[in-house]
This record gives structure tokens, sequence and C-alpha cells, in this order.
């Protein structure tokens, strides 16, 4: 499987100890180049240092999780800004319909009509680092989503950086079977550059990674998405694979 051979967002390219010297390396760079804020650096390492269970802590779900973060004018007022400044696309995205909001769920991504996966790619690497373990072509790569954007539509998904902590150790096949609704890989890659937007350079799943269980590559094997060695990681792996940092996003 990709995953274990060439992916895990590369983590399998280097022991435990030199993953943690080249972290601590990149971390004390960023703080250099301000791209970290020192204090919040600190407080997260002092926890790791302080607190028996750190993962526990660390691992918590956030605050944020549970509050509404309806922006101003509404999210489809949001959304069409977005593909005006960052895509250069005018749509109307009045019509869309939303589900209900719901506890949790504060993100929601709204999908142009014909928005295509190369696209959305390409722009990614206009606007930051970005590497593909499964080529360029997005839209031949993976040919099979749960959603598409045939016509416009929009998804709910938890208002977190890390992908949900309640589907670790969980891979696409038994998501399934328990009949979850997942993020597809245009859908991820969309709130990837909808979050750096917002956040003017923010980025999502910096510690874990995001399974794309709504989408399949030709192989039958599931995109995965997340932050890596400062880059934008597109890998896959096969639909039974499971592991505690490889989590889907539940789409309401």
């Amino acid at each position: 499987m990709k995953q274990e051979k060439e992916c895990a967002m590369s983590n399998g390219k280097m022991n435990p100890f030199e993953r943690l010297l080249k972290l601590l390396a990149a971390i004390l760079k960023m703080v250099v180049d301000k791209v970290r804020d020192i204090e919040q650096v600190n407080r997260y390492l002092q926890r790791v240092v302080d607190e028996e269970k750190f993962v526990l802590v660390i691992d918590a779900p956030p605050r944020a999780a549970s509050v509404s973060t309806e922006p101003t004018g509404g999210h489809a007022a949001e959304w069409t800004r977005f593909y005006h400044e960052v895509f250069g696309l005018k749509v109307d995205l009045s019509k869309v319909e939303l589900s209900p909001e719901r506890p949790g769920f504060g993100w929601a991504v709204f999908v142009a009509e014909g928005l295509t996966l190369n696209q959305v790619w390409a722009k990614c690497g206009e606007l930051f680092p970005a590497e593909s373990y499964i080529g360029d072509d997005f839209d031949r790569a993976v040919p099979k989503n749960d959603r598409t954007s045939k016509t416009a539509y929009a998804k709910r998904f938890r208002n977190r950086v890390e992908a949900d902590q309640e589907h670790k150790n969980v891979s696409a096949n038994d998501l399934t079977k328990q009949d979850v609704q997942s993020i597809t890989l245009l859908e991820r890659i969309l709130l990837e550059l909808w979050y750096f937007w917002k956040t003017g350079g923010g980025h999502l799943d910096l510690i874990n990674v995001t399974l794309c269980a709504g989408s399949r590559c030709g192989d039958g094997d599931v995109p995965d998405v997340g932050w890596n060695d400062y880059q934008f990681q597109v890998c896959a792996c096969g639909p039974d694979y499971s592991l505690g940092g490889l989590r889907a996003r539940s789409a309401g």
C-alpha cells in the first residue's frame, strides 16, 4: 500500500530520534522566521514536559469545536468572496442549500459547480509548497468520489485544525460499514485553501493526517492529506489501513 511503502506523510523515512531532531530544528527555524509565535510554542512544549499523559491533553477536542463560527453575512457570502479572491471566479452560491447548524460543525465548504480537482491542486502549488504522491493529474488519479461538482453543493465540517479524533484508528472500509459520510479529496483541498485564505497563511493537519474516505483512487486506494516538512502533501493508503494519526473528517 502506498501509505506503508512511500507515504505515511514521510514519517517512515527516518528513525524516531532523527525525526525528533528534525522537528526541533524546524520549530526553531519557524520561531526565528516568526512563522510560529514563540510563547505559543513554549506553552505546548511545556505541556509535553509537565503532563505525564501529554498526548491526552494535546489531543483533546478543542473548545472551538463546540462553538459556532458563522461568518458575518453567512457562509455562502464568505465562500463567494473566497472564490472571487482566490480563483478569480464569480459564483452565485445564494441558492446552495446548507444543512441546519449542528454543535461542533462550525465550518462549511461550498463546492462551486464545475470545479475540478486539478484546479484546486494547481492553486495550492501557486500559494504554498505542495507535493503529491498520486501524480499531478488528480482528476484522472481520483475518479471515484461520494460527491462531485456536477452541481454546486455545501457540506459542514467540524471547526478543527486537526482531523476528527473520533475517527482515529478507523479505516475507510470501517467508515463505510459505519455509514459515516466523510470528506472527499476535493472538499479537503478546498478546506485547506479556504483556511489559508481566511487566516492569512494558516494550515490544517499540522500533527495528524486527514483520511479522505469520501474518495477513491483508480487503484482503490484512499487519498490522505496533511501538512508535513514545510509542505502540503497528498498521499494514499489502502482502504483497510488505519492509524492513530490518520483520521477522516465527518461531513454533515
